[in-house]
């Protein structure tokens, strides 16, 4: 990455792919500790109503659905890419300034596939509910991301 230096906006479109893998293998979790703790998790999305509440609820939304899936190279090459974007100046994507309760609404939809434990529709609404977003933001900016789809 050093000799070939990639863009935050390539960064964000492999973030979005590996979140949306991340939300369908988190699907196949049958463990009722984490369950519970999603469910949990999933009552405080009404008081995300900032960015930075929207941070920190990705942050904890994350690392649940790390434990949730075990993949521990899949959780390296996510944790690097995330390292990467957040290492680089990043333009703020205004789903979180403008319509927050959409935002709110996905990920309430992508929790509720999760812990029905539908891995289809959990891929469904992580693909409209995150991907689509990212891409929308990629293809407005024409992003040098090459091959976005």
């Amino acid at each position: 990455m050093r000799m070939n230096p990639a863009s935050y906006e390539e960064a964000l479109d492999v973030t979005s792919l590996l979140f949306n893998e991340l939300a369908t293998a988190a699907a196949r979790c049958t463990e009722p500790r984490l369950r519970a703790q999603l469910s949990v998790l999933a009552e405080r999305l009404p008081e995300c109503s900032t960015m930075s509440d929207c941070g920190r609820f990705e942050v904890e939304f994350q690392e649940l659905l790390f434990r949730m899936v075990r993949r521990p190279l899949f959780e390296m090459l996510t944790r690097v890419t995330l390292q990467y974007s957040t290492g680089h100046a990043a333009p703020q994507i205004s789903v979180f300034d403008e319509d927050g309760p959409s935002w709110r609404d996905g990920r309430k939809r992508i929790i509720a596939a999760i812990l029905a434990n539908d891995a289809e529709l959990t891929r469904f609404e992580a693909n409209r509910q995150n991907r689509a977003v990212i891409i929308a933001y990629l293809n407005g900016r024409g992003s040098g991301a090459g091959g976005i789809g």
